[in-house]
């Protein structure tokens, strides 16, 4: 930020002063609702102002910066009684303001950012997302100064939004602009020989890496088969049975389908003790029903495969417990990531 004065006499314009610093502004999006209240969630954030140069008038004594987070926020569809001004607002932490040379000294200031819903969280409601579109900014005073250049960083989204369909919290709070992102390992193994036997998904991740790597090889056989998930391009979209009568019928033709393709033709064989795992995910809109809501094009794009019970079975407790903590919602976009 220069500090610039033009006169008469000499004529021109003169650079009398200098601020330089980098800003850096960090979110954590919240699993839970503000202090146990039902209708406000939050989002706390941190700036770190790092002042690299002060140089000539904001040196000088009266010269201030003022930091703040303004936000704006919009309703999804559905909210009609929902208050525009209570879509994205500041919390107790609204700016700092202090010289340069105190934020150089200390150059740490907290923000929050609050969004609050006119009811309770209920299936019968549906989902109550809100969206804030926040912005950093410094305004700076400096005595016989008028600030004529922008000091506003890069414009950031967070999520609000009350689900009821989620056990672990009905409200809290992401940041959007990233496609979550669910991770199975392949060297993730059991060992039932330790003190605490433990239990992998290597089975799941096989069976998903194989399928991705070539499709037309997989059960049920289909030449050109899609099975989409490895990229934000080409996502999977979350559907939970407990969103309302619609995704629960989708949920369960899911499973419908899967079954029907569970034979003896199935890779691994039905064998006593083992489980027909299937990719796709039953949960997922991209499941092995898709065709009968999307088109016969989607018919047989998805895998079946008989595995190691324990693992199936882990692989999807460690599914839920994703689609609870990262605040999946119904119908929102999601990948899978298989390492090694």
């Amino acid at each position: 930020m220069p500090a610039i004065k033009c006169g008469l006499w000499p004529p021109g314009c003169y650079l009398q002063g200098e601020f330089i610093a980098t800003q850096t502004l960090i979110g954590q999006g919240k699993i839970g609702p503000l202090d146990g209240s039902e209708y406000t969630r939050y989002a706390d954030f941190d700036l770190n102002l790092d002042v690299h140069w002060i140089g000539g008038d904001f040196a000088k004594p009266g010269a201030k910066i003022e930091a703040t987070l303004p936000c704006e926020g919009t309703w999804a569809p559905g909210n009609a009684t929902a208050k525009q001004e209570e879509a994205c607002y500041s919390g107790l932490f609204e700016s700092r303001e202090d010289s340069p040379a105190e934020w150089k000294a200390d150059g740490d200031a907290k923000f929050d950012l609050w969004s609050s819903t006119p009811k309770l969280p209920d299936v019968a409601v549906g989902e109550q997302v809100a969206v804030g579109k926040f912005t950093p900014k410094l305004d700076f005073t400096l005595p016989g100064y008028s600030q004529l250049i922008s000091s506003e960083g890069e414009e950031g989204e967070v999520r609000f939004d009350s689900a009821a369909y989620n056990p672990w919290a009905k409200l809290g709070s992401v940041f959007p602009d990233a496609t979550p992102s669910l991770r199975y390992d392949k060297s993730d193994t059991s060992d039932a020989n330790l003190p605490a036997p433990y239990t992998g998904v290597e089975a799941v991740a096989r069976h998903i890496d194989e399928a991705r790597r070539d499709p037309d090889a997989s059960y049920p056989k289909k030449t050109g088969k899609n099975l989409p998930g490895e990229s934000p391009l080409h996502p999977l979209h979350r559907i939970t049975e407990s969103a309302g009568a619609d995704s629960k019928q989708r949920y369960d033709q899911n499973e419908t389908v899967r079954k029907l393709d569970c034979n003896e033709n199935t890779p691994g064989a039905p064998a006593a003790g083992k489980d027909c795992d299937e990719y796709p995910f039953r949960s997922s809109a991209e499941g092995a029903a898709r065709y009968q809501y999307e088109g016969d094009e989607f018919k047989d794009d998805f895998s079946v495969r008989y595995i190691d019970p324990k693992e199936n079975q882990e692989a999807g407790r460690r599914l839920g417990a994703w689609y609870h903590s990262d605040r999946i919602l119904n119908w929102e976009a999601f990948t899978v990531t298989i390492g090694d």
